[in-house]
């Protein structure tokens, strides 16, 4: 079963890498905040524009070569569900944000994305006595972690996980 997740839309072309905040996330924030990235391989740029209260617009635009990493820190959330506090046999999160952003060698850091992406539990006594398989464990962040990797192959920087 594939778990819940709020991460931005990419369009992925061989020279273009763009992306925006999803349209749930701008719904529950009433359209009032919107951030797009776009990364041009050819200008070797990263073009971000950052609107708020559904008028007042920026736009940053970062040169490949003022850019030191990627930025990847992780934030688990508690889960608020009752029925994993009483029947599992560990106290896991119940969904994490993942904030990925680009450090510069000025030591300013730009926000590009956050993902929400619901974490996996582990299998409980419960689990099991319902016939549920222990499949291969997953780590929670692959919607994070596929939209790092793309980052870092079309800007070519290390990345630094916090």
């Amino acid at each position: 079963m594939d778990t819940l997740r709020l991460t931005p839309k990419l369009a992925v072309t061989t020279d273009r890498l763009s992306g925006c905040t999803p349209w749930l996330a701008r719904l529950l924030w009433l359209f009032s905040y919107e951030r797009c990235v776009s990364i041009d391989r050819d200008a070797r740029q990263v073009r971000i524009v950052t609107r708020r209260l559904w008028i007042w617009r920026s736009e940053r635009l970062v040169r490949f070569e003022h850019i030191g990493r990627i930025v990847f820190r992780a934030q688990a959330l508690p889960s608020l569900s009752l029925w994993r506090h009483l029947w599992s046999d560990s106290p896991d999160s119940g969904a994490a944000f993942f904030l990925i952003s680009l450090a510069l060698k000025d030591h300013d850091e730009l926000p590009l994305f956050m993902i929400w992406e619901e974490q996996p539990h582990h299998i409980g006594w419960l689990d099991r006595l319902a016939g549920t398989a222990d499949d291969e464990p997953r780590i929670g962040d692959e919607a994070a972690g596929s939209v790092v990797a793309l980052l870092r192959e079309y800007i070519g920087v290390p990345i630094a996980q916090h």
